[in-house]
């Protein structure tokens, strides 16, 4: 599979990394970046269903990115109902930074998105 952009607006588009082999940092913001505040490009990884990765803002959410509908049904995401198992098993000993422990909200994807291989992100 090749990697691709997922754009939050239901288009996509395949890519390579500029270099053939790998994305840079610099690749990485500049596609998640898309409608964030400049200079506020933080990436984050999320594992996806099929065993790819996902490049994400980590503050999509917080700047008011849309919502990635594709995106959100390719991630990894832990459902309300596996949260609650979790909070229910380990009560107060659990911590799942970036997640909502209360909401009983199903999380997602907010804004641009890279979908690649793990080895073609450095």
């Amino acid at each position: 599979m090749c990697a691709m952009i997922l754009r939050a607006d239901g288009t996509c588009q395949q890519i390579q990394p500029a270099n053939g082999t790998n994305f840079q940092l610099s690749e990485l913001q500049r596609i998640v970046g898309a409608g964030a505040p400049p200079g506020c490009h933080w990436i984050e990884i999320v594992q996806t269903k099929d065993g790819r990765i996902m490049v994400i803002n980590e503050e999509g959410k917080l700047y008011g990115l849309p919502r990635n509908e594709a995106a959100t049904a390719l991630a990894a995401l832990p459902t309300p109902a596996d949260l609650a198992q979790l909070r229910a098993m380990l009560g107060d000993a659990l911590i799942l930074v970036g997640y909502d422990l209360s909401s009983e909200e199903p999380d997602y994807i907010a804004g641009d998105v890279l979908v690649c291989k793990d080895h073609e992100v450095k």
